[in-house]
């Protein structure tokens, strides 16, 4: 959480430099040149921001979408507005984009600290690369000359790209050990608890294995007129589904790692809708 907070400190710094450094250079950046600096500061603030929101708001994606969008807007536009018309509008569309995907990879990803450094660094490197195309712009206007300009030698932007690509193959391997390593222990931990449960309080069990790739029974089958405990056994934190929803139930369950056990008594029989909280998964309970 700290880290997400420290994180949307440096996106609005940063922002709002490059929001500076381009009044200061509006009269050297040409055209085209322009509208690049504006639609990657508008895309690649929105998109950061919305990722350590996404992150920090994680029961919620619209307070994450809006904030991520309006800062997106912002940025794009006050860095187009020095070159044009167009850059703004090119600056603020960019922005909406960004904001978008970045609220929904916040929310997906939940709590990942490996996450947010990457996306630190990604968007250090890519404004970076935005800061060295305003130094050449300048210096082409100053030289006369687009050819004296061209660097030679490792520049910062390399080194940070290299970075870049260094920390992701890392985070993906790690990603996968780790989601390897807790598929393994929550299944031993949730048969022992739904041994228990079985045996302790009475009701019938049915075990839902929630994973990256969605869930294990999209029909879920009960007894009528039995009390009935479905437990839906999340097994890695790196899934879209945070939560499960049945306005048909009635139920609003936010999903921790591990065992989920939502508890239903005196259904009917019939057959119930459920979701998770993005509304991209669903699934039946049929009583019968």
């Amino acid at each position: 959480m700290l880290l997400a907070i420290l994180s949307m400190v440096m996106v609005v710094l940063f922002s709002a430099y490059m929001v500076l450094k381009t009044y200061k250079r509006k009269e050297k950046l040409p055209g085209m040149a322009g509208m690049m600096v504006a639609m990657t500061v508008g895309m690649m603030s929105s998109l950061a921001l919305g990722v350590q929101l996404g992150i920090v708001f994680q029961h919620d994606l619209t307070v994450p979408s809006i904030i991520a969008i309006l800062f997106g807007l912002g940025a794009g536009y006050f860095t187009g507005k020095p070159v044009s018309l167009l850059a703004s509008l090119d600056g603020m569309l960019a922005g909406i984009m960004g904001g978008m995907m970045g609220a929904m990879l916040g929310v997906m990803v939940g709590s990942s600290y490996i996450v947010v450094l990457f996306i630190d660094i990604l968007f250090i490197f890519i404004l970076s690369v935005a800061l060295q195309l305003v130094a050449l712009q300048l210096a082409d206007q100053e030289a006369g000359n687009s050819k004296k300009t061209n660097n030679s030698g490792i520049g910062m932007p390399f080194i940070v790209g290299i970075i870049t690509v260094a920390f992701g193959i890392v985070a993906v391997g790690a990603t996968l050990f780790f989601q390897y390593q807790s598929n393994q222990t929550s299944v031993v931990k949730s048969q022992e608890s739904q041994i228990e449960e079985q045996e302790n309080s009475g009701y019938q069990v049915v075990s839902v294995d929630v994973r990256s790739d969605g869930s294990s029974q999209e029909n879920i089958e009960i007894k009528a007129g039995v009390p009935t405990k479905i437990n839906f056994i999340k097994q890695t934190s790196y899934t879209c589904i945070r939560s499960v929803q049945s306005k048909d139930l009635g139920i609003d369950v936010f999903l921790e790692k591990g065992d989920n056990f939502i508890t239903l008594n005196d259904l009917k029989p019939g057959t119930y809708k459920f979701n998770c909280g993005m509304y991209m998964y669903y699934g039946t309970i049929t009583v019968i």
